[in-house]
Formats: structure tokens, sequence, C-alpha cells
């Protein structure tokens, strides 16, 4: 039972999810009242008879289920429970191999089965409003021998993550069937699990038999690594004009590795100031606005600041042998990139006693081969159609190991012919 606040009126509110002989599936929503008539009626496993409800559209932010409508009660509606002695069924699942989640656009649902190959500890994730929340990251892995992390937020966090945790180190082999939930991405993919979750552990449908058989000892592949190459996974090598095609044909978000050389990085803007103060305990990072000279504003803690840190910002064209792109890096990637700090090389240009500028650091990086990891998306701009690539990682070229990934794609080609 969750409680609502609007600007008309505050109330309770309450859903449950119900399967057919078909395997279909169809919320149903009881609000204030009716929520609490029904509230402690609904048993999971129950059968039940609903007659006499209102039917509109879902809800596509709250509602996760594969169905466009849901149902909600009036005071007119009856919720009937049926004789236990009706016919089985259950949900019609469609479970995702992980290697192919790894190519899901952002916010799709999947239905995910796999193996519990890792645990991290519980973080405490502060929020900008100074309110914290737990989390805990859980890694599971498949047929496809790829592994994704799936997130515990909340409650799951400590019950399931702690269930989940200790049959794990008691040797036990976990595998974890996950239906309904969100495909997101930071700093690569990952499965977002609510509190309303629906999930099962160690379940008994044919889906898990072969992750029985093939037992826990099979190597996984952990798509957040580097130099990841596989033929299914979103890291796989791709040129610049087959990421083009693809997104021309299919908008969606795309993370991969390309094979480029940097052909230019602008001077005029590679820096953006931020706010250093604290804010909630950590540092606000907040973009700063200039008011004069040693003088900024953030406008997250509203106040005057006398000194600001720096971040980098870099636009650089990426050409390899079939086109060229733009591409966006962050503070990160330019000190890897650049061995230097933002605010150290922006204070290059104001030192008079060595020769190096800004430019001539940026030059020393161009015209090199790379492996960047980049992100890349669509979006729409005065109805006009563009690209954000953003760089997530970088690795200079080592011509050693790209002349045996080589060899070893010429070998595949040759085995598939």
């Amino acid at each position: 039972m969750h409680q609502y606040n609007t600007i008309k009126c505050n109330g309770q509110v309450f859903s449950f999810d119900i399967v057919d002989e078909e395997g279909c599936e169809v919320r149903i929503t009881c609000f204030d009242e009716i929520a609490e008539l029904h509230y402690h009626r609904v048993e999971k496993g129950a059968w039940y008879v609903v007659f006499k409800d209102s039917v509109k559209d879902a809800s596509t932010v709250y509602n996760k289920l594969n169905n466009h409508l849901e149902i909600i009660l009036t005071e007119t509606s009856v919720l009937k429970r049926c004789a236990s002695d009706v016919a089985e069924t259950e949900k019609k699942l469609q479970f995702n191999p992980i290697n192919k989640v790894l190519t899901t656009s952002n916010n799709t649902l999947v239905d995910v089965i796999g193996v519990v190959v890792n645990f991290e500890e519980i973080l405490v994730i502060r929020r900008k409003d100074g309110s914290t929340v737990k989390k805990r990251i859980v890694k599971i892995n498949d047929m496809s021998t790829f592994t994704i992390d799936v997130n515990l937020w909340r409650p799951p966090s400590e019950q399931l993550g702690n269930d989940l945790k200790n049959m794990h180190a008691s040797g036990t082999f976990v595998i974890l069937a996950i239906q309904n939930e969100r495909v997101g991405y930071f700093n690569g993919k990952f499965i977002n699990i609510s509190a309303s979750m629906t999930f099962e552990i160690n379940p008994f449908i044919l889906e898990a038999n072969p992750l029985r058989l093939r037992g826990p000892i099979l190597p996984c592949i952990d798509p957040h690594s580097s130099g990841v190459h596989h033929s299914d996974s979103e890291y796989q090598r791709m040129t610049i004009a087959s990421i083009l095609q693809r997104l021309s044909v299919m908008p969606e978000t795309l993370e991969t590795t390309i094979k480029v050389v940097l052909g230019f990085i602008k001077e005029d803007q590679f820096y953006y100031t931020t706010c250093p103060l604290q804010f909630n305990g950590k540092e606000c990072k907040k973009k700063c606005s200039k008011l004069g000279d040693n003088l900024w504003l953030c406008p997250r803690c509203q106040t005057q600041i006398p000194e600001c840190n720096y971040k980098y910002l870099l636009q650089m064209k990426l050409q390899d042998q079939t086109s060229s792109l733009w591409a966006n890096a962050f503070d990160e990637v330019g000190t890897q990139l650049l061995a230097l700090s933002a605010k150290e090389l922006y204070m290059l240009q104001y030192d008079l006693t060595i020769e190096k500028t800004p430019r001539s650091i940026l030059n020393k990086v161009m015209f090199t081969h790379y492996n960047f990891t980049v992100l890349v998306s669509t979006y729409t701009y005065n109805s006009e159609r563009r690209l954000k690539v953003t760089i997530n990682k970088v690795q200079r070229l080592d011509f050693e190991v790209e002349c045996n990934y080589l060899l070893a794609e010429i070998s595949r080609m040759g085995a598939t012919t």
C-alpha cells in the first residue's frame, strides 16, 4: 500500500498482477476505500474472478507488464475468490540471453535467468535532495557466458541480497529468474530491481535446466572489463560507418569499441568550471558561472566562490578507414588521455616560464591510434536527427595485441567459411 499526494487530494493505492489460462498478464489497481477493502483479501497464487471493473490505458511509468491496458476496481466492482482446483497456469516467460540484453535499448523490459556468480557489499547512495538509499550489485551469467549487473535497491538490497549471498557463500548453486525489469546504463548495461520486483530463486522451469546441467564452473565474460571481443557483445569492434548505418535504421543507445585515429581536438572550450564546496557531505561539482575576475557563482549552493575546479569537456574528431564523427570526452578520460588535469592544462596558457601551451599538449595526442569504448545515441533537435557520442574508456593501441586480435578474427572467419 502506498500513500499519494496531489494538488487536489491525498489517498492510498495498491496494485496486484493477475495471469489467466493463456499466460497473459494484466495489472489491477485499487484506490482509497477500495484499496482498503481488498488489500488484505488478495493472496498470491489464489484464483479470482473479477467483473464490473473499469479498463484504461496502462501507465508505462508505473506499469511494467507487457500489456497496454490495466484494470481499475470501483465501488461496483466484484473481486471473488475461486475454488483451488482450477487448472494450473503460469505466465509466459521469454527469457532474453544476457548477450542480447547488452545490446537492448535502455528502459526496455526484459525477462532474464542466470547463475549468481558474485556479490558486492551494500552501498549507501546519496541523492541530490540529501536523502540516502541502499543498493547492492549482484552479478549473474547465463549460457551465453556473458555477465550483467543486477542492481538491488531499497529493501531487496538487504533481504534478497543477504539471502542470495548466504546461499552462494555456503556453496549452494543459485539460479535467479527475473521478470519484467528494466534495462539501464551507467558505465555498462545493468538490470534494475525495484521494490515490487517479480523473481524466483532456483525455479523449477525448463529454462533453468541447461544452467543446472552446465554447473557453476563455466567461465564468464564480464562486459565491464576492457578488451572484450565477441561477435554478440555490445563491445564488439565496429567501424564508424557501421555505427552510422545501424543507427540510421534503428535509433537506439549503442555501446561499442572503435579503433580510430584522433584527428582533431578543439582548443577553445576544453574545460568547464565546477563548484569545490561541500554539499550534503560531498563535493558539489555543480557547473559554475563566472561573475568576474576570480569570482564564480554556484547555482546549487547559491554561494560566490573565489576559486573553482576545472573539469575536461573535450570535443574530438575520430576517424577510421570508413568515416569520421565528433565525440565528447569528460574529465576521467581527458586526464588519462592527456596525462594532465584540466586545471594544469588551463594554467599552461598563463605560465610564461615554459614553452608548452594547451595547443601543443593537444597536438601530441593527435594522429595516434586508439581503442575507444563509446556510447552512441540519437536525438532530435529542431526536427533534425543528430548523433551524440561519448567516450567512456580510452586505450592507446598496442600493436602486438592488435596483431593477435586480427589473427584471431581471421581464424574465426576461416572457421565460419
